[in-house]
């Protein structure tokens, strides 16, 4: 596949099971880790990263959408799936939902109805909004659908909610808040005849931090993938005396030089003549732009490695192509391999260090990459 791509992705598996083991490590007993592989298991491919999870053992997948879930259903035909994004039309594709092996989020009765009335049915979770302003019920409509539930004899198999602030913050005074008030809504449940639910709240962060919400199922998304929510989510677990926790990224970009020209200096080198060389420059070009899900903020404003030295991005990032200053980099040559995101010796370039310099966060990062570059199983 290398040899045909202009660029690939790496999986480790090594790394993966890195990150799997370190969940494990601290995860309640009898809460079930559910492995979030929705869009496109964030960058890192979803079949890939499906059979990957399975080969280590995970028993429960956590999707965005339906389209999603029959993705992973064609490769594994029952495993569980937990749909958590709301589907649209759900009348329209009752052949596809009938299926007992899917967990599927609600947040309107008029979902419920229609899901509970398939043969086999799903498995209901209803969404609680206990604070993020998104998907679910709260107060007096979430009082009113489970009245409803109750006088149209729809038994939910599960209840959750979505933490909002977890990975921005050193104190969680909010994120304690909507535990609370997560709670509170599932003793509400109990009084209206639902007990026994499947609870869940946590994502990675919060299933790193909040050991006491893990109930009966924790949802890991961006760390399953070796990546930190968030710095501060880093600094509060290592201030709660985890040190140890450790996670490897699992995800490396690569491609290889197509073409390599000296330039005298004080030449331009791309779109818009925004870079000028101000001493002799070998540039070596790399194909692969923005089209391909490298950031264009990037331009004259990041790093890949060749030969393991960090070569600059000269000019605007085109479209399939990006250049490279590698004057300093004897060897460097057409077929020589570059790590767009990734380690290369000593040296790395990372997602955050991506997200820094293009002020986003690491999971627009590696989400982006786009889904038709080929994804390759090592380690």
């Amino acid at each position: 596949m290398k040899e045909i791509a202009s660029s690939w992705v790496e999986i480790s598996k090594r790394a993966l099971r890195t990150n799997l083991n370190s969940f494990r490590s601290v995860l309640r007993s009898g809460s079930v880790l559910t492995a979030v592989l929705k869009s496109n298991a964030y960058g890192h491919g979803l079949e890939t990263m499906a059979r990957l999870c399975v080969a280590e053992g995970v028993t429960r997948f956590g999707v965005n959408s339906l389209e999603e879930a029959l993705r992973i259903r064609n490769l594994f035909p029952s495993i569980e799936i937990l749909i958590m994004g709301e589907i649209q039309n759900p009348s329209e594709h009752k052949d596809t939902l009938a299926d007992s092996a899917f967990h599927v989020v609600f947040s309107r009765i008029e979902t419920a109805r229609i899901l509970s009335s398939l043969v086999p049915a799903p498995k209901l979770h209803l969404k609680v909004d206990t604070g993020m302003g998104r998907l679910g019920t709260h107060d007096d409509s979430l009082r009113a659908v489970l009245s409803e539930l109750k006088d149209s004899g729809i038994v939910p198999d599960g209840i959750c909610t979505h933490f909002a602030s977890t990975e921005d913050v050193l104190e969680h005074k909010y994120s304690l808040m909507q535990i609370r008030k997560f709670e509170e809504a599932v003793v509400t449940a109990g009084a209206f005849g639902f007990k026994n639910l499947i609870r869940h709240a946590c994502a990675s962060a919060s299933t790193m931090l909040f050991p006491d919400a893990h109930y009966e199922m924790t949802r890991i998304g961006i760390s399953l993938y070796g990546l930190w929510p968030s710095m501060q989510t880093r600094l509060s677990l290592h201030l709660s005396g985890n040190k140890d926790f450790r996670l490897d990224p699992v995800l490396s970009w690569k491609t290889r030089i197509v073409h390599v020209q000296n330039h005298p200096a004080n030449s331009f080198i791309g779109y818009g003549s925004t870079f000028q060389t101000t001493y002799p420059t070998k540039v070596a070009v790399v194909p692969i732009g923005y089209y391909e899900g490298l950031d264009r903020k990037l331009s004259s404003n990041g790093d890949m490695l060749v030969l393991g030295k960090r070569a600059r991005i000269l000019g605007r990032i085109c479209m399939n192509m990006s250049m490279l200053d590698v004057t300093h980099i004897p060897g460097a040559e057409v077929g020589s391999v570059v790590t767009v995101l990734g380690k290369d010796g000593e040296e790395s370039v990372t997602a955050d260090d991506m997200a820094d310099r293009t002020h986003t966060i690491n999971y627009e990062t590696v989400t982006r990459i786009s889904e038709s570059i080929p994804r390759i199983v090592v380690d």
